[in-house]
């Protein structure tokens, strides 16, 4: 799971929520699998799983994961975003310009190299592991900005298009329960990403919002330590820029 600008980006509230439930989870799987016994066929090289964090963000998460040797696998990650709404725009000026979606949708692509540390013999699939990752996503959908112009709030329509292009790191624990059943805790995933974004606005509103949206953003950079940007004032405009974005959440799959 990641933040991403027109995904939905969890409130503080939200982020503890989630970090809870993982701790919850974590905690009542690790226990249980004292009753369960290690697999350590190294005949299983296999695993299919799917993300439960992911769905607090109305995302669907699965990964393929296929080991080399005792020390080496290569995951692949596919993420699809279902339609659903959005409180507000990466949090740009929450009493400034809030956005509504009615379709925000898009798809996202992460391959993973991880190398496991195997420090005690439970087999394969249970222990600390590190890895490198890339993630290539695409988000799109419709929009409405609610602007206040200094006297009333006015509703601004649009349209965005994301892509993004990222490589970050990966820290993470898996273990088994059950013979055949793994999961899998990646709890630090920082990666540094090139964003494009594309945006279509009510041309009768233009240079009043976009203003508002560079200021907010460079606002965002700004606290990452990134490079500011220039938004021209334009119905239609195209901007590139770097963000560091975050990722994590619980893989529960099965082996084979």
């Amino acid at each position: 799971m990641d933040t991403l600008l027109f995904s939905k980006i969890p409130t503080m509230k939200t982020s503890r929520k989630i970090y809870l439930f993982a701790a919850m989870l974590s905690l009542l799987l690790a226990s249980g699998s004292a009753t369960g016994q290690p697999v350590k066929d190294t005949l299983f090289s296999n695993s299919v799983k799917v993300n439960l964090a992911a769905g607090f963000l109305r995302n669907i998460s699965v990964f393929y994961e296929r080991w080399f040797n005792d020390r080496w696998s290569f995951q692949m990650g596919a993420g699809y975003k279902f339609m659903g709404k959005l409180p507000k725009i990466a949090g740009l000026g929450e009493f400034v310009i809030t956005s509504n979606t009615r379709g925000i949708q898009g798809f996202s692509i992460a391959p993973e190299v991880r190398y496991h540390f195997n420090i005690c013999d439970c087999g394969r699939f249970t222990g600390l592991y590190a890895g490198a990752y890339g993630k290539v996503s695409n988000y799109y959908g419709d929009l409405t900005f609610n602007h206040w112009n200094g006297s009333e709030y006015v509703d601004v329509g649009g349209a965005g298009d994301l892509w993004e292009f990222g490589m970050g790191l990966q820290l993470g624990y898996q273990f088994t329960l059950w013979d055949r059943m793994v999961i899998d805790l990646f709890f630090l995933g920082p990666r540094a990403s090139y964003q494009k974004l594309h945006m279509q606005l009510d041309s009768d509103f233009a240079s009043e919002v976009i203003p508002r949206i560079e200021e907010e953003l460079n606002k965002r950079l700004e606290a990452l330590g990134l490079d500011p940007v220039e938004i021209p004032v334009s119905p239609e405009f195209t901007i590139d820029f770097r963000f560091n974005n975050f990722r994590y959440g619980i893989g529960i799959g099965y082996i084979f």
